[in-house]
């Protein structure tokens, strides 16, 4: 989910009998119903929101250290897909004569995590992207300054959780 989509977010408090807004877009939506009109909502819980938010600001602060030879190819808004397709999370829907693959990516539903299972996550995700992507634009004493100051930024996003 992108920040845009977060602005979207409708919040509703429960009051015991119902819900009622508690967010501008919330205020907004409700004016626009009419009585007895059913809607269909996805749970999104604080958990989940703060998690996708330390990961995805992670991945753009990595992204930011990647060669403008690499941004031209991958906007930062593919990068988190890109990552997954390079790693192999995802899974074949359908193969056409051409070659070519319909995929589906494998979500990570950070609702459904611990803080400890999504810091270990994190963790397991940070050696694949220092060898597979820093590693490959990125040797000797500048790839280590690049990993020693990624891994100083991920203390500082997780001591925010």
């Amino acid at each position: 989910m992108n920040d845009k989509k977060f602005d979207k977010l409708i919040e509703l408090t429960y009051m015991g009998g119902g819900f009622i807004p508690a967010n501008e877009n919330a205020t907004e939506l409700t004016e626009m119903l009419v009585k007895g009109q059913i809607l269909t909502f996805i749970e999104v819980t604080e958990r989940d929101l703060k998690f996708h938010r330390c990961y995805m600001s992670l991945l753009g602060f990595i992204y930011g250290y990647l060669p403008e030879k690499f941004k031209k190819s991958v906007p930062k808004s593919s990068f988190y897909q890109w990552l997954k397709h390079l790693q192999g999370k995802y899974k074949v829907l359908y193969s056409f004569n051409d070659g070519t693959q319909m995929v589906e990516y494998e979500s990570i539903a950070f609702g459904n995590m611990s803080n400890e299972r999504f810091k270990s996550y994190v963790r397991e995700q940070l050696p694949f992207i220092y060898t597979e992507l820093i590693g490959k634009f990125f040797t000797d004493k500048i790839y280590d300054n690049i990993i020693d100051t990624i891994e100083e930024e991920y203390k500082k996003f997780f001591s925010k959780l």
